[in-house]
């Protein structure tokens, strides 16, 4: 069997996203057997195809007099993704992804099919950047969601919240990399011992402006790139989350409860906080996923995290110092990370969350000892989901009142969290969309 193109690859990926609701970056993980090279690529078509889509299906739209949906899966997936190399990508010459969209129309359709993808993808190339965009003075929710690759209610979500200027700039946001980040892990090595070495193997590092174990590179860095991945002395993990365990202050000796723990980036921070002296529970209702923790703690040198199989509305048999919910979200913070997010949420599976969010904080509230610290983060920037849920829980919680985390903020962030929360934007604050909020409690 003939080995598949790193386009064929990303074809079938591409196909399985959208028809069975397959997550890209799973099945990008999947990939095995290919080179760095290819990898590279598929990733860059996958996942940028996918974030592009409605804009691509606006402009191909322009040229398919049939209409997009009329096609097949894989040509209209081949079509997208021949657009997307032609539209957003500067090192792959025209004539090479034309070519080979044609060669992958053949694969999947019968010669009519190939010649008007060969044809579609040539208008593309000469008057692709002329098709009529939604005006913005007439139109702006549409406007901004076709430029930007966006459903609609998702852009209505963010004018209504933010007003239609900071809209704009987080759907800009949401198509653009914040700078990638890791953490030193402090068990084992200095910050600034390991910004020597990422130097001294020609990598353009610098010590991160949101917490003092952090770094962060100026341009995108391959995992296979960074030394020393065995020796346990760093962990990718992006700043806005270092800075959540930072806000919970664990200290050394306490017992710790880290909700939705899996895969472990912020198990682990809290740990070497700690000085791996104490007891850190990681609570993950997915198993599969305990063991990555697992797995982190073990290659960062750490012993006292325990895993906890559990749902974190069920009841908890611990009386913990500090509690960090690292609580199930709607993840519009990240979506560049998580290319199809976009597209797999509905406005519906949104609504339900804060609900399930306030029962977890009702839940994991009772294990917190009077005087200890309750740390709320999630990795979006839904109101509903963030001011909102505190708000409520504390307005049913009398024995808790808000935290102050202004003195584990940069100084720049202090003024924008007077009342124990902060919400984190990437078009704002350059780190992923993130939010925090600090509570105690105050007597049992």
């Amino acid at each position: 069997m003939a080995t598949l193109t790193p386009r064929a690859q990303a074809l079938k990926i591409l196909i399985d996203v959208e028809q069975r609701g397959a997550f890209a970056n799973l099945a990008l993980q999947g990939l095995s057997g290919i080179s760095p090279r290819d990898r590279a690529l598929i990733t860059e078509l996958v996942n940028g195809t996918v974030r592009r889509r409605r804009t691509l299906d606006h402009v191909l739209s322009a040229f398919v007099r049939t209409g997009l949906d009329k096609l097949t899966a894989p040509i209209r997936n081949n079509l997208r993704m021949g657009a997307y190399q032609l539209f957003y990508t500067s090192g792959i010459p025209a004539h090479a992804a034309i070519d080979e969209a044609v060669k992958l129309a053949h694969r999947y359709g019968h010669s009519g099919v190939a010649k008007l993808t060969n044809a579609v993808l040539r208008r593309v190339q000469r008057e692709g950047r002329e098709v009529p965009m939604p005006d913005p003075a007439r139109e702006p929710v549409a406007a901004i969601g076709v430029r930007e690759s966006l459903p609609d209610w998702l852009v209505s979500r963010w004018v209504e919240a933010y007003g239609l200027e900071v809209a704009a700039e987080l759907a800009t946001a949401s198509n653009h990399p914040t700078p990638m980040a890791l953490r030193a892990n402090t068990l084992k090595i200095e910050r600034d011992t390991l910004l020597a070495q990422l130097r001294e193997a020609g990598l353009d590092a610098e010590p991160s402006p949101v917490v003092s174990e952090g770094l962060r590179f100026a341009h995108g860095v391959a995992l296979s790139q960074i030394p020393a991945y065995n020796e346990g002395t760093w962990y990718v993990q992006g700043e806005a989350a270092m800075l959540a365990s930072r806000v919970v202050d664990p200290q050394p000796g306490e017992t710790v409860l880290d909700i939705g723990a899996a895969p472990g980036g912020k198990t682990t921070h809290l740990a070497a906080l700690m000085r791996d002296e104490g007891r850190v529970i990681a609570v993950d209702p997915h198993e599969g996923r305990l063991e990555l923790v697992a797995e982190n703690a073990a290659r960062l040198g750490e012993h006292i995290v325990t895993l906890r199989h559990q749902d974190g509305t069920a009841p908890f048999d611990v009386v913990a110092d500090r509690i960090l919910v690292d609580a199930p979200c709607s993840g519009f913070g990240v979506l560049y990370r998580k290319s199809d997010l976009r597209w797999h949420q509905t406005p519906e599976q949104v609504d339900a969350l804060p609900a399930e969010q306030l029962a977890i904080l009702a839940s994991v509230a009772k294990a917190l000892k009077p005087g200890g610290v309750m740390v709320y983060a999630t990795c979006t920037i839904n109101p509903a989901e963030n001011e909102a849920v505190v708000r409520d829980f504390l307005a049913a919680h009398p024995d808790f009142k808000p935290g102050d985390i202004r003195p584990y903020l940069p100084e720049a962030w202090r003024e924008e969290a007077p009342n124990g929360m902060i919400q984190l934007l990437p078009s704002k604050h350059g780190v992923e969309g993130f939010f925090i909020a600090r509570m105690e409690r105050t007597h049992g």
